[in-house]
């Protein structure tokens, strides 16, 4: 949300939903992450560089979705969206444990 508080324009509707869907998706990688750290299973090193990477695919990823510029969308929708972004990252990154 630091890109709005910088922003010299308030951004439009569909980017703050941009935004907040790359947001919520990057939320949902870190609490994986966390868990993947604490259960041994990645590195601190690996951790920290799948975030930093993930901030960039998630950015781009959301882009690339095209979203309405209305920013007209249920939430259910919305989340959905996000949990798939996230769960993109995790097989991108493969950060999931099995199953």
């Amino acid at each position: 949300m630091v890109e709005i508080q910088k922003a010299k324009e308030l951004p439009t509707a569909g980017q703050q939903m941009e935004l907040f869907l790359q947001h919520l998706a990057y939320e949902q990688v870190l609490v994986e992450l966390t868990s993947q750290r604490r259960s041994d299973t990645i590195t601190p090193q690996r951790a920290k560089e799948i975030e930093e990477k993930a901030k960039k695919y998630l950015r781009a990823s959301v882009r690339a979705m095209k979203l309405p510029q209305e920013a007209i969308l249920t939430a259910q929708a919305f989340v959905a969206s996000a949990a798939t972004l996230a769960h993109k990252v995790f097989t991108v990154f493969r950060i999931r444990g099995r199953g």
